[in-house]
């Protein structure tokens, strides 16, 4: 029988809890896809969590040993790195007990991923996979988008590659060893690269040349996680009033966690300009914030969030917390414009689940958004408060000529032809031609 080992610093957390992001809501909607095939699945975490049904290995990590699980998205720079690298060495022991044959070890993630080139020369085939490109996203987050530099995560991961044989890498912090060697390393090395979307296969192969990752890289979108209802919009103002927002106004939402790279206060900005050129208008419009802040930076930049939101004269803003579940579904519903500002998105799973719910949407064009918005449900608009503004003018003329019913139903029906059982077949036959030793599928 097949063995399947999942790996995923982030297993003990879910969804339903804590702000984690796209990558635990991606494990959680496979796993039980996995519990109904014929394979052995074993799950690795650094904690214990028994709330899902398959076979789990905690694996000891001492950064969090004695701490509630969802100490990692509180760790700052330095302590994440030494997460991440306790976490590999954790992975590498584990592994090193095991037989590889007709096993396959499967990465939730790059940073926080198993030692790719051991597991590699010990004969176990690997999937990983890609919620970020390490390197990008790095790049946009630390240098092109604070400093303007037009910079790419290509020509970084090409200065790395340049300095390492020259030794000039020797000092560099551990975090870079989590970022350049370490996605190198699944370049190179794993079997199947899984990416949601093509330009996040694109820009892995720009930033690793030479690896042959192109050829291996299986673009499998995820689809829509989750059971959207866009009839709960019948409870649209209930819905907002328990969250103290006015039924009556335009109601634009985001749905993130709270971070520096989901770029919230662009829509904020965007507010202001409306205010400052239409009064009235603004008077007809709020923002919904639902999330929490999480990762590097998450605090400072909520606090940030609100202090920009008080600004506001006309336009509201709301801040919901962090929702999930049912209480989730029934905010999609309710809003009449989705927002998704971020500088990064491989996919978009709150895009998707957005359009599911019939609601337009409204996003920077980053890579989730080129392969799930356009013009028949959605506006791609530059990530200026200017072009937001103009979107949103174009969203509430939508709304008053009641074009916001054919952009509905395009939505919704967007959503339903997409569900996420897709992927995790595809993902499934992917896994299984590896764990016999007929490689991945054409990519």
């Amino acid at each position: 029988m097949p063995r399947i080992f999942l790996c995923s610093a982030t297993g003990a957390l879910t969804t339903d809890a804590a702000p984690v992001g796209g990558g635990v809501a991606v494990l959680e909607a496979l796993i039980p896809h996995l519990d109904t095939v014929d394979f052995d699945l074993t799950i690795l975490t650094p904690e214990r969590d028994d709330k899902l049904t398959a076979d789990r290995q905690s694996l000891r990590v001492p950064t969090l040993s004695d701490a509630e699980p969802d100490r990692i998205l509180k760790l700052n720079a330095r302590a994440y790195a030494r997460f991440a690298l306790e976490w590999e060495s954790a992975l590498e022991r584990y592994f090193s007990d095991i037989d590889p044959r007709d096993a396959v070890v499967v990465a939730n993630d790059t940073s926080e991923g198993p030692p790719f080139a051991a597991l590699h020369a010990n004969g176990f085939r690997q999937m990983a996979l890609l919620h970020v490109i390490v390197s990008e996203f790095f790049n946009r987050r630390y240098i092109s988008q604070p400093t303007g530099i037009p910079i790419s995560g290509q020509h970084l991961s090409a200065l790395w590659r340049f300095a390492e044989p020259r030794g000039l890498t020797r000092y560099a912090p551990n975090i870079a060893r989590l970022i350049w060697p370490k996605e190198g390393d699944l370049a190179r090395c794993v079997d199947a690269p899984i990416a949601p979307s093509a330009p996040v296969a694109r820009s892995l192969a720009d930033c690793y040349p030479g690896t042959g990752v192109a050829a291996r890289t299986q673009i499998v979108p995820w689809g829509v996680i989750g059971d959207a209802e866009p009839t709960l919009r019948e409870h649209r103002r209930e819905t907002l009033r328990r969250i103290g927002a006015d039924p009556n106004r335009f109601t634009l939402l985001t749905l993130s966690r709270i971070s520096p790279e989901k770029r919230i206060h662009l829509a904020i900005d965007a507010l202001k300009l409306i205010e400052a050129q239409s009064p009235t208008t603004a008077e007809r419009i709020q923002l919904v914030i639902a999330g929490a802040p999480a990762y590097m930076g998450g605090r400072s930049y909520d606090l940030r969030l609100r202090r920009d939101s008080r600004q506001l004269k006309r336009a509201e803003v709301h801040f919901a917390g962090y929702v999930a579940g049912d209480d989730k579904w029934r905010l999609f519903a309710a809003a009449d414009a989705f927002l998704s500002p971020s500088y990064y998105e491989a996919y978009g799973l709150t895009i998707a689940q957005a359009l599911a719910s019939g609601v337009p949407v409204i996003a920077a064009p980053h890579a989730g958004a080129r392969v799930t918005v356009d013009e028949r449900h959605g506006w791609i608009a530059d990530p200026t408060p200017n072009s937001f503004a103009a979107a949103i003018r174009r969203a509430l003329h939508a709304d008053e000529t009641r074009e916001i019913t054919r952009l509905r139903e395009n939505a919704a029906r967007w959503g339903h032809e997409r569900p996420f059982s897709v992927a995790a077949e595809r993902l499934i036959r992917i896994a299984r031609r590896l764990a016999v030793g007929e490689g991945s599928e054409e990519a």
